[in-house]
Protein backbone atom coordinates (compact mmCIF):
# COMPACT_ATOMS: atom_id res chain seq x y z
CA UNK A 1 0.00 0.00 0.00
CA UNK A 2 2.72 2.72 0.56
CA UNK A 3 4.42 1.33 -2.19
CA UNK A 4 1.14 2.67 -4.56
CA UNK A 5 0.43 5.35 -2.58
CA UNK A 6 4.11 6.61 -3.28
CA UNK A 7 2.57 6.49 -7.10
CA UNK A 8 -0.56 8.53 -6.42
CA UNK A 9 -2.89 10.02 -3.84
CA UNK A 10 -6.37 9.87 -3.77
CA UNK A 11 -6.05 13.44 -1.93
CA UNK A 12 -5.09 15.26 -5.53
CA UNK A 13 -6.94 18.57 -6.18
CA UNK A 14 -9.25 18.49 -9.59
CA UNK A 15 -9.05 21.69 -9.60
CA UNK A 16 11.97 36.15 -31.42
CA UNK A 17 11.24 32.52 -32.60
CA UNK A 18 13.71 30.67 -35.43
CA UNK A 19 11.30 28.19 -38.31
CA UNK A 20 13.75 25.70 -38.26
CA UNK A 21 15.10 23.92 -35.43
CA UNK A 22 17.35 20.63 -35.01
CA UNK A 23 16.59 17.03 -33.79
CA UNK A 24 19.14 14.78 -33.12
CA UNK A 25 18.85 11.39 -32.35
CA UNK A 26 21.03 9.21 -29.43
CA UNK A 27 23.45 7.95 -32.36
CA UNK A 28 25.56 9.68 -34.49
CA UNK A 29 23.12 10.30 -37.18
CA UNK A 30 20.88 13.50 -37.36
CA UNK A 31 17.39 14.41 -38.61
CA UNK A 32 16.12 17.73 -39.97
CA UNK A 33 12.51 18.46 -38.84
CA UNK A 34 10.49 21.41 -39.97
CA UNK A 35 8.18 21.15 -37.17
CA UNK A 36 8.13 20.54 -33.52
CA UNK A 37 6.40 17.38 -32.08
CA UNK A 38 3.31 17.18 -29.74
CA UNK A 39 2.91 15.41 -26.76
CA UNK A 40 0.49 14.23 -24.61
CA UNK A 41 1.59 13.35 -20.99
CA UNK A 42 -0.40 11.68 -18.28
CA UNK A 43 1.28 13.81 -15.18
CA UNK A 44 0.24 12.37 -11.52
CA UNK A 45 0.55 14.04 -8.22
CA UNK A 46 3.42 16.07 -6.85
CA UNK A 47 5.26 12.51 -6.05
CA UNK A 48 5.80 11.68 -9.54
CA UNK A 49 9.48 14.00 -8.92
CA UNK A 50 10.22 11.08 -6.56
CA UNK A 51 9.32 8.03 -8.77
CA UNK A 52 11.68 5.74 -9.98
CA UNK A 53 9.26 3.46 -11.82
CA UNK A 54 7.67 3.52 -15.00
CA UNK A 55 6.32 6.70 -15.37
CA UNK A 56 9.38 8.14 -13.81
CA UNK A 57 11.65 6.34 -16.12
CA UNK A 58 9.93 8.04 -18.72
CA UNK A 59 9.77 11.25 -17.94
CA UNK A 60 13.61 10.93 -17.38
CA UNK A 61 13.50 9.72 -21.26
CA UNK A 62 11.45 12.81 -21.84
CA UNK A 63 13.72 15.17 -20.26
CA UNK A 64 17.06 13.98 -21.53
CA UNK A 65 14.82 14.13 -24.90
CA UNK A 66 13.67 17.76 -24.80
CA UNK A 67 16.85 19.70 -23.38
CA UNK A 68 19.42 17.72 -25.64
CA UNK A 69 17.91 17.08 -28.11
CA UNK A 70 14.95 18.78 -29.25
CA UNK A 71 16.40 22.11 -27.47
CA UNK A 72 12.84 23.77 -28.62
CA UNK A 73 12.42 27.39 -28.66
CA UNK A 74 9.89 27.23 -25.82
CA UNK A 75 7.19 24.92 -24.37
CA UNK A 76 3.08 25.43 -24.45
CA UNK A 77 1.29 23.30 -22.21
CA UNK A 78 -2.17 23.26 -21.85
CA UNK A 79 -3.25 21.66 -18.31
CA UNK A 80 -5.85 19.50 -16.91
CA UNK A 81 -6.03 22.01 -13.79
CA UNK A 82 -6.73 25.04 -15.30
CA UNK A 83 -9.97 25.32 -17.00
CA UNK A 84 -11.35 28.72 -19.09
CA UNK A 85 -14.80 29.90 -18.10
CA UNK A 86 -18.21 29.99 -20.68
CA UNK A 87 -18.41 28.37 -23.42
CA UNK A 88 -15.52 29.88 -25.60
CA UNK A 89 -12.93 31.48 -22.83
CA UNK A 90 -9.45 29.92 -22.37
CA UNK A 91 -6.33 31.44 -20.55
CA UNK A 92 -3.16 31.98 -21.44
CA UNK A 93 -0.34 32.46 -18.31
CA UNK A 94 1.40 35.75 -19.43
CA UNK A 95 3.47 35.77 -16.33
CA UNK A 96 6.99 36.31 -16.82
CA UNK A 97 8.10 34.10 -13.38
CA UNK A 98 5.67 31.68 -12.96
CA UNK A 99 4.76 31.05 -9.51
CA UNK A 100 4.37 27.10 -8.67
CA UNK A 101 0.33 26.58 -7.82
CA UNK A 102 0.57 24.20 -5.29
CA UNK A 103 -2.83 22.80 -5.60
CA UNK A 104 -3.04 19.31 -3.91
CA UNK A 105 -3.32 18.51 -0.18
CA UNK A 106 -3.13 15.44 1.95
CA UNK A 107 1.22 14.82 1.03
CA UNK A 108 4.33 15.52 2.54
CA UNK A 109 5.33 18.99 3.55
CA UNK A 110 8.33 18.86 1.19
CA UNK A 111 5.86 18.82 -1.75
CA UNK A 112 5.05 22.47 -0.55
CA UNK A 113 8.16 23.55 -0.75
CA UNK A 114 9.23 22.61 -4.18
CA UNK A 115 10.98 25.26 -6.12
CA UNK A 116 11.89 25.68 -9.73
CA UNK A 117 14.55 27.80 -11.94
CA UNK A 118 12.00 28.26 -14.89
CA UNK A 119 10.17 30.83 -16.76
CA UNK A 120 7.79 32.00 -18.65
CA UNK A 121 7.31 34.19 -22.16
CA UNK A 122 4.77 36.78 -22.69
CA UNK A 123 5.26 37.28 -25.74
CA UNK A 124 4.99 34.17 -26.91
CA UNK A 125 1.74 34.27 -24.59
CA UNK A 126 0.56 37.24 -26.41
CA UNK A 127 1.02 35.31 -29.39
CA UNK A 128 -1.22 32.24 -28.43
CA UNK A 129 -3.65 34.73 -27.07
CA UNK A 130 -3.42 36.18 -30.86
CA UNK A 131 -3.79 32.99 -32.80
CA UNK A 132 -6.56 31.54 -30.52
CA UNK A 133 -8.65 34.41 -31.11
CA UNK A 134 -8.18 34.24 -34.61
CA UNK A 135 -9.88 31.07 -35.00
CA UNK A 136 -12.61 32.51 -33.11
CA UNK A 137 -11.67 31.36 -29.27
CA UNK A 138 -12.20 34.59 -26.62
CA UNK A 139 -8.91 34.03 -24.97
CA UNK A 140 -7.51 36.27 -22.28
CA UNK A 141 -4.23 36.60 -21.25
CA UNK A 142 -3.52 36.48 -17.38
CA UNK A 143 -0.48 36.20 -14.73
CA UNK A 144 -1.84 32.40 -13.17
CA UNK A 145 1.21 30.89 -12.49
CA UNK A 146 1.85 26.70 -13.42
CA UNK A 147 -0.29 24.26 -11.49
CA UNK A 148 1.05 21.00 -10.93
CA UNK A 149 -0.03 19.82 -14.03
CA UNK A 150 2.74 21.71 -15.41
CA UNK A 151 5.38 22.34 -13.28
CA UNK A 152 5.25 18.31 -11.85
CA UNK A 153 5.97 16.49 -14.97
CA UNK A 154 8.56 18.97 -16.29
CA UNK A 155 10.49 19.41 -13.38
CA UNK A 156 10.18 15.57 -12.93
CA UNK A 157 11.70 15.81 -16.44
CA UNK A 158 14.01 19.14 -16.34
CA UNK A 159 15.23 18.94 -12.92
CA UNK A 160 16.58 22.24 -13.73
CA UNK A 161 15.31 24.31 -16.67
CA UNK A 162 16.92 27.90 -17.45
CA UNK A 163 16.40 27.75 -20.70
CA UNK A 164 13.38 26.85 -22.27
CA UNK A 165 10.29 29.13 -21.79
CA UNK A 166 6.90 27.50 -20.38
CA UNK A 167 3.61 29.15 -21.40
CA UNK A 168 0.52 27.29 -20.41
CA UNK A 169 -2.83 27.55 -20.91
CA UNK A 170 -6.24 26.39 -20.09
CA UNK A 171 -8.21 23.87 -21.58
CA UNK A 172 -12.43 24.94 -22.24
CA UNK A 173 -14.39 25.05 -18.83
CA UNK A 174 -16.56 22.19 -20.94
CA UNK A 175 -15.99 18.88 -21.89
CA UNK A 176 -16.72 19.47 -25.59
CA UNK A 177 -14.45 17.44 -27.46
CA UNK A 178 -14.84 19.31 -30.98
CA UNK A 179 -14.04 22.46 -29.17
CA UNK A 180 -10.30 21.07 -27.87
CA UNK A 181 -9.24 19.93 -30.96
CA UNK A 182 -10.27 22.99 -32.69
CA UNK A 183 -8.22 24.83 -30.03
CA UNK A 184 -5.28 22.54 -31.22
CA UNK A 185 -5.45 23.10 -34.32
CA UNK A 186 -5.85 27.10 -34.06
CA UNK A 187 -2.04 26.42 -31.80
CA UNK A 188 -0.66 24.32 -34.75
CA UNK A 189 0.96 27.04 -36.22
CA UNK A 190 3.93 27.24 -33.51
CA UNK A 191 5.52 24.40 -33.97
CA UNK A 192 6.69 26.02 -37.31
CA UNK A 193 8.53 28.39 -34.80
CA UNK A 194 10.18 25.58 -32.46
CA UNK A 195 7.49 25.57 -30.25
CA UNK A 196 6.38 22.00 -28.93
CA UNK A 197 3.10 21.55 -27.61
CA UNK A 198 2.43 19.53 -24.98
CA UNK A 199 -1.40 18.08 -23.43
CA UNK A 200 -0.90 17.26 -19.74
CA UNK A 201 -3.69 15.36 -18.53
CA UNK A 202 -4.07 11.48 -17.88
CA UNK A 203 -5.43 8.62 -20.03
CA UNK A 204 -7.37 7.29 -17.09
CA UNK A 205 -8.34 9.67 -14.34
CA UNK A 206 -10.97 8.10 -11.65
CA UNK A 207 -9.56 9.09 -8.41
CA UNK A 208 -13.24 8.23 -6.64
CA UNK A 209 -12.31 4.08 -7.30
CA UNK A 210 -8.75 4.44 -6.72
CA UNK A 211 -8.11 3.30 -3.50
CA UNK A 212 -11.17 0.39 -3.37
CA UNK A 213 -8.93 -1.46 -6.19
CA UNK A 214 -5.37 -0.76 -4.90
CA UNK A 215 -3.40 -3.59 -4.83
CA UNK A 216 -5.32 -5.20 -7.65
CA UNK A 217 -5.24 -5.49 -10.79
CA UNK A 218 -6.51 -2.83 -12.81
CA UNK A 219 -10.14 -3.14 -13.47
CA UNK A 220 -10.67 -4.41 -17.55
CA UNK A 221 -12.79 -1.06 -17.99
CA UNK A 222 -9.28 0.68 -17.57
CA UNK A 223 -7.35 -0.89 -20.22
CA UNK A 224 -10.02 -1.13 -22.57
CA UNK A 225 -10.44 2.96 -22.36
CA UNK A 226 -6.86 3.00 -22.38
CA UNK A 227 -6.25 0.77 -25.44
CA UNK A 228 -8.80 2.33 -27.56
CA UNK A 229 -7.16 5.63 -26.35
CA UNK A 230 -3.91 4.25 -27.81
CA UNK A 231 -5.98 3.24 -31.26
CA UNK A 232 -7.73 6.55 -31.62
CA UNK A 233 -4.07 8.24 -31.09
CA UNK A 234 -2.12 5.80 -33.28
CA UNK A 235 -4.20 4.10 -35.60
CA UNK A 236 -4.95 7.15 -38.18
CA UNK A 237 -4.25 11.14 -38.26
CA UNK A 238 -5.91 13.95 -39.41
CA UNK A 239 -9.77 14.39 -39.43
CA UNK A 240 -10.16 10.48 -38.95
CA UNK A 241 -8.00 10.59 -35.61
CA UNK A 242 -10.12 13.43 -34.54
CA UNK A 243 -13.20 11.84 -35.11
CA UNK A 244 -12.33 8.39 -33.68
CA UNK A 245 -11.07 10.58 -30.27
CA UNK A 246 -13.81 12.62 -30.11
CA UNK A 247 -16.39 9.26 -30.24
CA UNK A 248 -14.57 8.34 -26.67
CA UNK A 249 -17.43 10.30 -25.13
CA UNK A 250 -19.61 7.58 -26.04
CA UNK A 251 -17.26 4.44 -24.87
CA UNK A 252 -18.93 2.47 -22.97
CA UNK A 253 -16.04 3.00 -20.24
CA UNK A 254 -15.91 7.01 -20.47
CA UNK A 255 -17.56 7.53 -17.32
CA UNK A 256 -15.65 4.91 -15.24
CA UNK A 257 -12.18 6.35 -16.77
CA UNK A 258 -13.09 9.85 -16.41
CA UNK A 259 -16.09 11.01 -13.87
CA UNK A 260 -15.23 14.14 -15.30
CA UNK A 261 -13.11 14.89 -18.49
CA UNK A 262 -10.82 17.53 -17.88
CA UNK A 263 -7.65 15.25 -17.66
CA UNK A 264 -8.74 13.70 -20.72
CA UNK A 265 -9.66 16.83 -23.07
CA UNK A 266 -5.78 17.94 -23.05
CA UNK A 267 -5.21 14.99 -25.43
CA UNK A 268 -7.97 16.19 -28.00
CA UNK A 269 -5.83 19.76 -27.86
CA UNK A 270 -2.87 17.83 -28.72
CA UNK A 271 -4.16 15.96 -31.40
CA UNK A 272 -5.92 18.97 -33.33
CA UNK A 273 -2.20 20.58 -33.07
CA UNK A 274 -0.97 17.31 -34.46
CA UNK A 275 -2.45 17.19 -37.94
CA UNK A 276 -1.30 14.55 -40.30
CA UNK A 277 1.42 13.71 -37.83
CA UNK A 278 2.13 9.88 -36.95
CA UNK A 279 0.98 9.54 -33.57
CA UNK A 280 3.06 6.73 -30.90
CA UNK A 281 2.43 5.84 -27.63
CA UNK A 282 5.62 6.59 -25.20
CA UNK A 283 4.51 5.12 -21.91
CA UNK A 284 1.65 2.71 -20.81
CA UNK A 285 1.59 2.09 -17.34
CA UNK A 286 -1.88 1.08 -15.20
CA UNK A 287 -2.08 1.75 -10.90
CA UNK A 288 -5.42 0.60 -9.88
CA UNK A 289 -8.03 3.35 -11.85
CA UNK A 290 -5.35 5.55 -13.20
CA UNK A 291 -3.53 5.18 -16.45
CA UNK A 292 -0.24 6.65 -17.53
CA UNK A 293 -0.69 6.37 -21.41
CA UNK A 294 1.57 8.88 -22.64
CA UNK A 295 2.09 9.93 -26.69
CA UNK A 296 3.63 11.72 -29.21
CA UNK A 297 3.28 12.94 -32.34
CA UNK A 298 5.68 14.00 -35.09
CA UNK A 299 8.20 12.67 -33.76
CA UNK A 300 11.76 11.70 -35.83
CA UNK A 301 11.52 8.27 -37.72
CA UNK A 302 15.13 7.08 -36.47
CA UNK A 303 14.56 8.40 -32.81
CA UNK A 304 15.64 5.73 -30.12
CA UNK A 305 12.70 5.43 -27.68
CA UNK A 306 12.03 5.07 -24.09
CA UNK A 307 12.69 1.60 -22.79
CA UNK A 308 11.56 0.20 -19.50
CA UNK A 309 12.78 -2.47 -16.69
CA UNK A 310 9.66 -4.10 -17.45
CA UNK A 311 9.80 -3.78 -21.20
CA UNK A 312 9.08 -1.70 -24.04
CA UNK A 313 5.96 0.82 -23.77
CA UNK A 314 3.79 -0.32 -26.30
CA UNK A 315 3.42 -2.93 -28.74
CA UNK A 316 3.12 -0.10 -31.74
CA UNK A 317 6.58 1.11 -30.58
CA UNK A 318 8.49 -2.31 -31.07
CA UNK A 319 9.47 -1.25 -34.80
CA UNK A 320 11.68 1.64 -32.87
CA UNK A 321 14.72 1.59 -32.05
CA UNK A 322 15.51 1.01 -28.18
CA UNK A 323 17.14 3.63 -26.12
Amino acid sequence: MLKAFGRYSTKLSTSALGSTILYYSNSTKSTTMERAPVFFVSHGGPNLLEDKEKPGEFYSWFGKYLKKELKPKAIVIISAHWQGSGKNTVFVDTSEKPKLIYDFYGFPQRYYEQTWDHQGEPALAEKVVGLLKKAGIDAKGQEYGNDHGVWVPLKRAMTSNKDIPIVEVSTFSHEDMPMHVKMGEALAPLRDEGVVIIGSGSSVHNLRLLWSNMDKPSPQWVIDFDKDMEKAACGSTGKERNDAANQLSKHKAFRESHPTAEHLVPFHVALGAAGNDEGIKLLEDYLATIGWGSYGFGLPKDIRMPTYKNGISSSLTTSRDEL
